[in-house]
């Protein structure tokens, strides 16, 4: 190996060995677990009220009522998974990656997945979401009801 050469390859080790870690960006994630029905008198949970608008659009507004069932949260770096338990199932969360885009909210690409109490997927997903915005997947259960699991993440 000739001087020049040697100066290059310590130069690439030095490089790689004085360069800062990659910062981790990890992102908090808010899961509501909702039950839906049609009732004589539309009915919000408290609890629920920032989600309002999202229930006025269809396919959600084929419901008028609306009761939390419980809450997790999971705190995930990009590529990391996640899951909760759920009344009707189990929840998964995968957080794919994170596209920071200048004077706007970060683009948050999700992996959802949600199984039913027997361990059957039912839901699988992957979706685009502004940091801060809701995604909320639905499916239905017996009796005219609807199971939602709304999904934030900042």
């Amino acid at each position: 190996m000739n001087k020049s050469m040697l100066v290059i390859a310590g130069a690439l080790v030095l490089g790689v060995l004085v360069e800062p870690p990659e910062a981790r960006a990890d992102v908090t994630c808010s899961i509501v677990e909702i039950e839906a029905s049609s009732g004589s008198a539309p009915a919000i949970d408290p609890d629920l009220k920032a989600l309002e608008k999202k229930f006025k659009r269809p396919p959600l507004s084929s419901w008028n009522t609306f009761k939390k069932l419980g809450g997790a949260s999971l705190t995930l770096a990009p590529q990391q998974a996640g899951a909760a338990n759920l009344v009707h199932g189990k929840f998964g969360l995968l957080l794919r990656d994170i596209n920071e885009r200048p004077g706007k909210k970060p683009r948050l690409g999700l992996g959802i997945t949600i199984d039913d109490t027997a361990g059957k997927r039912v839901v699988d997903i992957k979706v685009g979401v502004d940091a801060g915005d809701y995604v909320i997947p639905a499916r239905p259960l017996p009796g005219d009801k609807g199971h939602l699991v709304a999904v934030t993440c900042k």
